[in-house]
């Protein structure tokens, strides 16, 4: 068995040099800073109208679990009135 490392093809570092942008001058942080600024401040505003909304919210919470609880009343009673209504029948024709 003879063991040789294997060559890679094509994958060859050539000479060019790296190309590097030059350091960022202050205008260019600066405008970066603003720029971070100002999206921190939006994201404040939009946190600060969402806990302001929180009342509503919570608001249609209970409506929408109060609306809930009535669906699940009606279907329950709809299901024993059906079992009464089968019950009986059942109870005429055994007569």
């Amino acid at each position: 068995m003879d063991c040789k490392p294997a060559v890679a093809q094509g994958l060859v570092m050539s000479d060019t040099p790296i190309r590097r942008e030059p350091p960022p001058t202050l205008e260019r942080v600066l405008a970066t800073y603003e720029r971070r600024a100002r999206l921190i401040a939006q994201l404040h505003e939009q946190a600060i109208a969402a806990a302001n909304d929180l009342p509503a919210q919570e608001k249609a919470i209970k409506d929408i679990t109060k609306d809930a609880r009535r669906r699940k009343a009606e279907a329950w009673l709809i299901a024993a009135g059906a079992f009464i209504v089968a019950a009986g029948c059942i109870l005429a024709v055994l007569k």
